[in-house]
């Protein structure tokens, strides 16, 4: 990190936005002669004169100005309520500055806290998921809570980058007991130790299984008997999979058959199926066994009553396992350059703490057959992603960190999309969460006897990928494979 061309007795702020929370944390900032800030003022679009005595110096537009005159040292984000295009426009309007970026929080950083401590100690610094993705509002957590009670879950893939945070907050409302299944030991090990020094009381089973292995599934929801399963176990790494089709096909059509196939064995009352946006009109192997994956789910929703099936379907979700934002830090940190892959990629991107509060309001409105899509925001190009996280960490694009452009990847596509063309979508009671309607036909029949011969290619000695791509083209009629 370098450092910053300022050298104050106090650190000289500017508090972005003269709001309700801008007001609190500037009244306590004065109140604490300790707190090492001194404000020189607001920047605010709606609010002129003065808040606690400290003038509004103007508005987001001259924020830059305003730093350059004002021998700005930080800038402190006070709008808990803003993310994404807000907080990117201060970062882009003021590079180069030296600065460093604070912010408050979210709510959901705090879901059990109401402030009456004060604001400042939630002070912290600006995050690249604060770049992106929106807020979880308090209000929507009750109703969680209730559906949540008496519950027994099982959520597989419970390590990955979305499975632990379902974990993390299925626990912190308490179900009865929660069954956490996956392969990847260390993920569970850490999940456990996480898990148990936050509820030591909670009644949590921590079970290592891989769910293309029916036998042992099928064992461990017999002993359990969950009420509701989340499936979010899945090979997610595009690249990769494009080289493994073999396994992406056992993992994500045949393991989630399996996994759905003992749900209904046993009369699970809910499941929830996490899907992605790559999964419509796919380009690549992940994407088009998760579509296919979708389609299998949808008829066995069809052909029984017992269990409730949901699909939930998102785009990428800031700082999971292997995704670009912690790629590009590492980049930064060595100095550069930042690779991305195309001038025009975008993507919508969500936080994994708003994707999953998203999901749980799913799995208590859902009904059978549900297909619902998570509303993303504007998609953001990855190129000025890479540009702003530059700046987040006080370098000048270009001069001080390079940016390379390397080519798109096999299976890549420059954008993403979160509707097949024939579905129609309906707005739901929940904010940004929307039911499709009219999605999915499609001749039945000749999917499962091409989902039955693709089974048998993937586990022969030898099978051919190209053959893969070729019979998951007629299970997936959108699949058009970008070599």
């Amino acid at each position: 990190m370098p450092n910053t061309k300022h050298s104050h007795e106090k650190i000289r702020i500017i508090v972005a936005g003269a709001g309700k929370a801008g007001e609190l944390v500037s009244a306590e900032i004065l109140r604490n002669k300790d707190s090492g800030y001194q404000i020189l003022g607001f920047v605010d679009d709606e609010t002129s004169g003065e808040v606690n005595g400290i003038p509004v110096l103007g508005v987001m537009s001259q924020i830059r100005q305003l730093v350059i005159d004002a021998d700005v040292d930080e800038i402190l984000i006070a709008m808990p309520s803003e993310r994404g295009k807000l907080i990117r426009t201060i970062l882009e309007n003021t590079s180069g500055q030296g600065l460093v970026y604070k912010i408050l929080p979210r709510s959901s950083e705090v879901l059990l806290q109401d402030f009456t401590d004060g604001y400042l100690r939630y002070v912290r610094r600006v995050k690249p998921e604060d770049l992106l993705g929106g807020e979880i509002l308090k209000s929507d957590q009750q109703e969680i809570t209730d559906f949540t009670a008496h519950q027994i879950i099982l959520v597989t893939g419970a390590a990955g980058s979305i499975g632990s945070e379902l974990s993390r907050q299925l626990a912190a409302h308490s179900a009865t007991k929660i069954i956490f299944y996956d392969w990847w030991e260390n993920g569970i090990f850490d999940l456990r130790n996480q898990l148990v020094e936050l509820y030591p009381d909670s009644q949590h089973e921590f079970i290592i299984g891989d769910i293309k292995d029916r036998k042992r599934f099928d064992q461990v929801v017999k002993k359990y008997q969950p009420t509701t399963i989340f499936h979010a176990a899945a090979y997610k790494h595009v690249p990769l999979m494009e080289g493994n089709a073999a396994e992406a096909i056992k993992n994500n059509i045949i393991g989630t058959k399996t996994v759905a196939e003992v749900a209904i064995k046993y009369k699970v009352g809910k499941f929830v199926f996490i899907s992605t946006d790559k999964a419509v009109n796919p380009t690549n192997i992940m994407g088009a066994t998760k579509r296919a994956a979708e389609k299998m789910i949808h008829i066995l929703a069809s052909s029984q009553e017992a269990t409730t099936f949901c699909v939930v379907r998102f785009g990428n979700v800031i700082n999971s396992n292997g995704s670009a934002i912690p790629i590009f830090e590492k980049q930064i940190e060595n100095g550069g350059p930042v690779t991305v892959t195309h001038r025009d990629v975008t993507r919508f991107f969500m936080t994994i703490p708003e994707a999953v509060n998203l999901v749980l309001q799913t799995w208590v409105m859902g009904e059978n057959n549900d297909l619902f899509v998570l509303d993303m925001g504007e998609p953001v190009k990855i190129y000025e992603l890479a540009k702003l996280l530059i700046i987040l960490q006080g370098y000048i694009p270009e001069e001080e960190v390079k940016i390379k452009i390397t080519g798109l990847r096999p299976g890549e596509k420059l954008y993403e999309e979160v509707l097949v063309k024939e579905e129609e979508t309906k707005a739901t009671i929940v904010n940004k969460i929307f039911r499709t309607t009219n999605y999915m036909s499609f001749d039945k029949l000749a999917f499962l006897n091409n989902l039955s011969f693709l089974a048998e290619e993937a586990e022969s000695d030898t099978f051919n990928t190209e053959d893969l791509r070729i019979r998951l083209r007629r299970m997936v009629s959108t699949y058009k494979p970008n070599k």
